[in-house]
């Protein structure tokens, strides 16, 4: 029997369904048609789709919940350990994106969520992500970097240690730290550039060599990692963290045509581009399934206009966060705040605040570059006061569309730089952090 919700206060009103009784690995046929309020009737539509497999079982945390958490606020946290300088994260990094000690000396809780995140294996030189120009990684990489965020040794572990010491001054969080976990891109040839290279490199799962030319093993392979983290989070008895869900690595998701024409939505060739090599279509929604089968989440966070972030809520995704790119621009790039804003507001997502090292004048001070979106050195200590008011206008801009204290908000700081924010003691910088983090406390998503 369906079970409907209207969501959406502004705009087209969206309405979900439950359907009970279905059962897994199915194809079903769903027909809809729109009733308005004086009766008048839609369009029949067609919705295909197939049902997922579903847990095994659920953890104590899943058991209590209905669905996935809600969250003010997400940091994005990259890894760090293998590839970058300082080379992982520790309780005193941590404790710059939990605890957040205002002008007057009054500490507050920072971040509501952390993502975790990493877009390479280093120790082998292969890819987590579809977008990189490198092999792609295969399932010891994958493992390796559920050990690096949930090993006995694990990141995360330093950060529920980093909750525990703040506990100490604000007392225990109202609720736990919430952890979205990031999924490996199942990239469907060794090599994604060489559409020769082999589709059965990954490895083995229940004594089968997985084939990523088949869809269904592309899912497995997710699914195995999904589970994985799952098991991870129940062994390690955090004090403070409670997985919330997943997140979908690729920043873009090209899409077969039909997609977009059943959702209605326009396209164009960047939407559609390879769309057969990557199964972005039913990847995804599937992904969403299991997610929501065990009362977890998937987001998802595209670069600027990315391909498929029209498309967003027809995936399965519970948010998305969209880039701007604008910190990043220079004479011969362009993301116009403006176009980000009615994206914004038009497909209701939130939006990511993004910096790096760039932004630290403490740290740009000994002649260093800033990387531009391409990694070119194009930043130097004399751009740290135009970059400060490019972050200070993300932060208008999202006010402005009416969006600051209705959605979320996510931050992406590169490696460190919220950090080096949080420590530096050159006046601009301790102003901008107190500015940023003002900014996350201050939503009334935070009551």
């Amino acid at each position: 029997m369906p079970h409907s919700q209207e969501t959406g206060s502004e705009g087209p009103v969206t309405c979900i369904l439950r359907l009970d009784g279905l059962q897994p690995l199915t194809d079903y046929q769903l027909f809809v048609k729109g009733i308005g309020p004086s009766g008048e009737e839609g369009n029949v539509v067609k919705v295909s789709f197939t049902t997922a497999k579903g847990p095994d079982n659920l953890y104590p945390w899943e058991e209590r919940r209905s669905g996935p958490p809600a969250f003010a606020d997400l940091s994005l946290i990259t890894l760090g350990w293998h590839n970058a300088t300082p080379p992982r994260w520790t309780e005193e990094r941590f404790r710059s994106h939990v605890l957040y000690r205002d002008g007057d000396g009054t500490a507050h809780w920072l971040f509501d969520a952390f993502l975790c995140i990493d877009g390479w294996d280093p120790a082998r030189n292969l890819s987590f992500s579809i977008t990189n120009d490198r092999y792609s990684a295969v399932k010891e990489s994958w493992e390796e970097l559920a050990d690096a965020w949930l090993g006995e040794d694990g990141a995360l572990k330093e950060l529920d240690a980093a909750i525990e010491s703040a506990s100490a001054e604000l007392g225990a969080p109202p609720f736990p730290r919430y952890i979205v976990m990031g999924i490996p891109d199942p990239i469907r040839f060794q090599y994604f550039q060489d559409r020769n290279s082999s589709t059965a490199y990954w490895g083995q799962l229940g004594g089968r060599t997985l084939d990523f030319a088949e869809v269904t093993d592309q899912v497995a392979a997710c699914q195995w990692y999904m589970d994985r983290c799952r098991e991870r989070f129940q062994s390690l008895h955090f004090k403070h963290l409670e997985l919330a869900g997943f997140y979908i690595l690729s920043e873009e998701l090209p899409l077969d045509p039909a997609f977009f024409q059943s959702a209605g939505e326009a396209y164009d060739a960047a939407d559609t581009w390879n769309w057969k090599h990557k199964n972005w279509e039913v990847i995804v929604p599937r992904l969403s399934s299991y997610a929501h089968s065990c009362h977890e989440g998937l987001w998802w966070i595209p670069y600027h206009l990315a391909p498929g972030f029209r498309v967003w809520k027809e995936l399965g995704f519970d948010n998305v966060f969209m880039q701007p790119n604008h910190y990043w621009d220079h004479d011969q790039v362009s993301h116009p705040l403006s176009a980000t804003k009615n994206a914004l507001v038009k497909y209701r997502m939130g939006m990511e605040l993004e910096f790096e090292y760039s932004l630290v004048a403490a740290v740009m001070a000994d002649g260093r570059s800033g990387p531009d979106g391409s990694g070119n050195p194009t930043f130097y200590a004399k751009d740290v006061p135009m970059l400060r008011e490019r972050v200070r206008a993300y932060m208008q801009t999202y006010k402005d569309a009416g969006l600051y204290g209705v959605l979320p908000i996510a931050l992406y700081s590169g490696t460190d730089a919220l950090h080096q924010l949080a420590t530096s003691t050159d006046p601009g910088d301790r102003e901008m952090y107190h500015d940023l983090c003002q900014f996350i406390i201050g939503s009334r998503l935070k009551k």
